[in-house]
């Protein structure tokens, strides 16, 4: 069965997900990127890192109102993760529809294909909605066990252990870090390393 690639990108409270929380979650489908995926999810625990709640609320929707606020205003020395995981608990859907409605998403639009979730780097994300699917999905995840590391694919291609797909320019400086926006990115540079695999 032909494959049909879902780039996706999660932002998160930490490293590892069960102790940490995931925050959000965007997709989009690798080809036609304006098929598209986004929640925001209630945190499973007040656990947290600074540094990762500094990254994943800079794209958080829930805080485009609270910019203004020292205290949701990653860049400041005020900010406070508690508020945003509060922010969060209050606005956020819940993991379990998350989960179910990405399953739904991903069925949807991969009729005939087999699903695949893209990411770079395929672990870090790959491992927050493996583990969400099983802790918040009654059902079989839609992408089995595998999913395709794009750096990786990228460095096979070219020979180049190197290599990166920042290599492309579509990054800017940095990724916005919203979830979906990143999705978005990622699903441009996927593209193109499908396109140095066709020739």
């Amino acid at each position: 069965m032909n494959k049909k690639y879902i780039s996706f990108d999660i932002e998160a409270s930490g490293p590892t997900p069960g102790k940490y929380s995931m925050l959000s979650l965007g997709a989009c489908i690798v080809g036609d990127n304006s098929v598209q995926f986004y929640r925001e999810i209630k945190p499973i625990s007040r656990n947290f890192i600074t540094s990762a709640m500094r990254v994943s609320s800079k794209g958080l929707r829930c805080l485009d109102n609270l910019r203004h606020v020292d205290e949701f205003n990653p860049k400041s020395d005020k900010f406070d993760p508690c508020k945003v995981l509060d922010i969060l608990n209050e606005k956020g859907d819940e993991p379990q529809k998350v989960m179910e409605e990405y399953a739904g998403w991903v069925i949807k639009y991969t009729v005939g294909f087999r699903p695949v979730e893209a990411a770079a780097p395929i672990k870090f994300d790959g491992m927050f909605t493996a583990w969400y699917f099983d802790n918040f999905y009654d059902k079989e995840n839609p992408f089995g066990h595998s999913g395709e590391d794009i750096n990786s694919m990228l460095r096979g291609v070219i020979r180049n252990v190197d290599a990166h797909v920042a290599q492309f320019g579509l990054r800017g400086d940095d990724l916005p870090h919203n979830a979906l926006e990143d999705a978005v990115v990622q699903a441009k540079e996927f593209e193109k390393v499908l396109d140095l695999l066709a020739y």
